[in-house]
């Protein structure tokens, strides 16, 4: 199974029991899962649809045995004859067969942020780090090992279990629990299938151990720049940072086949924990955190010229100048029409009117949605956590809105700006002679600007980050660095855009850049944190980013042509959740 960016399901491989025959009208899908021949989707909506039937008389699949009363739901997974379904709460709902009381969810379990079946074995990650197991126990793969904590991922096998750890290690136990390759370390995704495992790590190489019985633990010769994976009963993905996928294995039906060709994004957005990216044919693709809906891209949607990212919502500008909202904060004023460009905070959101005047809407609580009354002659907008920055067409720049920390109280004087950008509790401004000005928050450093710096054509801002482009294609980062979001890959270069989100930074480059393999296809990877986990610090809300080229909108094609491909810088930790472009199912 494979979940698109536009929220529908494409299935492929054995369908004997209707497995791949997704429902027809299947829309605003967030989540997936695949069974022996059964299948899974997880609704934006948070209910739950089943596909797939067995020719048994003496056997009904878990997909036509779900509680009538199943809601609000996040995350599902499914074994042979059981399934789980993770509810918003952090409680576990489970449902199917129960021979070895693998449906029967341990009284008081909650504060749960990941599920995973096995066979007939079921596992649960809990925020603290600690997993719980119950069901068949015959190889040990319900015996959770003593002592094991700070766990980020779970996977469950036919008859073993995987668990990998924060320090990047994985442990196994069950029936496969001797075989993890000695020596084993920064890995960042797990998988597991039948009876074989699989490790991606940072670097984005593959390892496979377990059972070969028709090749699916001998990973590709040169496989590399991988950035999620995934088993099934006996073969294996790997998604490449270019949008291909590569299957090896068991290909008796197909599975091991792809039907997806990935089209080329042209600009890009980063929010909280999420991507989104603008195609060369005017769709929108989205990765990442999906638990308000964000990255669940309407399915008609096209047309779009401008993106925008922000805490829980996105945004898209069409060529009729109109604007779609999904998300969290998915409404839009009635007859806003002529926008030239949009921008996205936290629970608010910003267009800027051909004629030069701004319209704000969504959360008011620090007034960062009501636009200064006399506004007008506006160039570019941007939008942080809590405030708003507003350039005009004179240079100056106008910010509303929080001012916690200094945020909208613009430098005296300054002028001749080109460019803007907005963060957690900071601003940026480029001006004309390639130097930057930063205010506001700067207990990381974010606002202190190197020294020396110039020669810069585009920046952005995360939560507590800053980026700055420099017009030889260079990259500069400073701020703060938890989760690697001022960590620039060595050697990056060709650079033509850029975006921060909370905890991400992200690069746009010319396909004809050193490391780039000059075709069209698109390049994704991440650096800091991508995904919906881990253990970000106090303080919440996207900045909305920017997707450079001296454009402030949150959004827009930043004069960026074809043969461009999508760079984010270096690897997500929480790749481990399978947050990207192309989400396939683990079984």
């Amino acid at each position: 199974l494979a979940l698109q960016s536009d929220g529908t399901v494409i299935a492929w491989g054995a369908n004997d029991a209707n497995q791949c025959a997704v429902p027809k009208h299947l829309m605003q899908v967030v989540a997936i899962a695949a069974g022996v021949a059964h299948s899974f989707a997880v609704k934006r909506d948070g209910t739950v649809v089943g596909w797939g039937n067995s020719s048994d008389p003496d056997w009904d699949p878990p997909s036509t045995m779900m509680p009538a009363s199943l809601s609000d739901v996040i995350a599902v997974a499914t074994g042979y004859s059981h399934a789980l379904a993770l509810k918003r709460d952090g409680t576990v709902v489970a449902w199917g067969e129960n021979w070895y009381g693998q449906s029967t969810v341990p009284a008081g379990l909650s504060d749960i942020i990941a599920i995973a079946a096995g066979r007939d074995h079921s596992l649960a990650l809990k925020r603290n780090g600690t997993v719980i197991a119950w069901g068949s126990n015959s190889y040990g793969q319900s015996t959770v090992p003593t002592g094991l904590t700070d766990v980020i991922a779970i996977a469950a096998g036919a008859n073993h279990s995987l668990a990998l750890k924060r320090n990047g290690t994985v442990i196994a136990w069950g029936s496969n629990s001797a075989a993890v390759p000695a020596g084993l370390t920064d890995v960042i995704a797990i998988a597991a299938g039948q009876y074989h495992s699989l490790a991606l790590k940072r670097d984005g190489t593959v390892i496979a151990w377990g059972s070969n019985s028709y090749g699916q633990s001998t990973v590709p010769a040169g496989l590399t720049d991988v950035i999620a994976i995934a088993a099934g009963e006996e073969h294996s993905l790997a998604l490449k940072r270019d949008g291909t996928v590569i299957g090896w294995g068991d290909n008796s039906s197909g599975q091991c086949t792809l039907p997806i060709s990935p089209v080329q994004p042209v600009a890009l957005a980063a929010g909280n924990g999420y991507t989104l990216a603008l195609q060369q044919d005017g769709r929108v693709l989205a990765w990442g955190t999906n638990i308000f809906g964000q990255c669940t891209v309407p399915a008609w949607l096209s047309d779009v010229t401008a993106i925008a990212a922000g805490e829980g919502h996105s945004l898209a500008l069409r060529r009729d100048g109109t604007v779609v909202a999904w998300g969290r904060q998915s409404t839009v004023p009635s007859g806003l029409r002529d926008v030239v460009a949009i921008a996205a905070g936290e629970g608010y959101s910003l267009a800027l009117l051909r004629n030069g005047t701004v319209v704000g809407w969504g959360n008011n609580d620090e007034g960062q949605s009501l636009v200064p009354g006399d506004l007008a002659e506006v160039a570019a907008i941007a939008a942080g956590r809590n405030h708003a920055l507003a350039l005009k067409r004179n240079g100056t720049v106008v910010a509303w809105g929080s001012d916690r920390y200094g945020q909208i109280r613009v430098p005296r004087g300054l002028s001749d700006v080109t460019a803007i950008a907005a963060g957690g509790g900071h601003s940026l401004a480029l001006k004309r002679d390639g130097t930057v000005v930063a205010w506001g928050y700067n207990d990381y450093g974010q606002s202190t600007v190197p020294a020396g710096l110039s020669d810069v054509i585009a920046i952005a801002a995360g939560e507590e980050h800053s980026l700055a482009l420099r017009r030889d294609g260079t990259v500069v980062a400073w701020g703060r660095n938890v989760f690697g979001q001022t960590t620039v890959p060595e050697g990056l270069s060709g650079v033509v855009a850029i975006a921060a989100g909370r905890w991400h930074s992200l690069a746009l480059r010319r396909s004809d850049s050193p490391g780039q393999s000059g075709n069209s296809g698109s390049t994704v990877s991440s650096s800091g944190q991508q995904g919906s986990g881990g253990s970000p610090a106090p303080g919440g809300g996207g900045s909305g980013g920017s997707t450079g080229g001296g454009s402030s909108s949150g959004g827009g094609r930043c004069g960026v042509g074809a043969g461009l491909g999508l760079l984010v810088l270096s690897l997500a930790a929480l790749c481990a959740l399978g947050l990207t472009p192309l989400r396939c199912a683990r079984r």
